[in-house]
């Protein structure tokens, strides 16, 4: 049962990512759609964190379904905030940077494969 609220809350986020995306959609070559997803996803994570914390399935169906679906960066940034609540500044580091450097690297490295396996 577990699975069907992350699989309804995880196809209602990707719906909503997709709504407010495209609603924000310009000629800029900045990513809008993208910034305003990540950042209200986040908010929406610390808020719903809080009120959530004492019931597992709305949880499953809220942090793990529609906020996944939504955007993982929420995600993200709840971790990191575990870690800096328990002080563990090392590992807070060390998963910001990872995350950030390596993870836009990857993109880079599979952007690169990707073309080169096509051409």
């Amino acid at each position: 049962m577990n699975l069907v609220y992350v699989f309804l809350g995880g196809g209602l986020g990707a719906a909503c990512r997709w709504l407010l995306s495209s609603q924000l959609m310009s000629n800029s070559e900045f990513p809008y759609g993208t910034l305003a997803v990540n950042l209200l996803g986040c908010f929406i994570i610390g808020i719903a964190s809080v009120y959530l914390v004492q019931q597992p399935k709305l949880s499953l169906f809220m942090l793990v379904g529609f906020l996944g679906g939504f955007t993982t960066f929420s995600s993200f940034g709840l971790d990191a905030l575990h870690m800096l609540s328990s002080s563990d500044y090392k590992n807070f580091a060390i998963y910001v940077g990872m995350s950030n450097i390596v993870g836009i690297l990857l993109v880079i490295v599979g952007h690169k494969l990707g073309t080169f396996l096509t051409a």
